[in-house]
């Protein structure tokens, strides 16, 4: 199981509600680039045979929250 925080997917310039646009675009800019989710699952698929891998958890790094 990955399990992100808040990825940047695009999601926040889709809200149309300008209120809620504010927001999902504050909680964006710390959020986790695709790219790095992609790294964990290669990271997980890439182990040798006799390690397993059940759960990865990552959250972004910003360093005010």
């Amino acid at each position: 199981m990955i399990s992100p925080g808040v990825i940047d997917t695009g999601w926040a310039e889709k809200v149309s509600n300008s209120e809620g646009k504010q927001i999902a675009q504050e909680l964006n800019e710390g959020a986790i680039h695709p790219d790095r989710v992609a790294d964990a699952v290669v990271y997980a698929l890439n182990q040798p045979a006799d390690v397993t891998v059940n759960d990865i958890v990552f959250h972004p790094t910003r360093q005010d929250w």
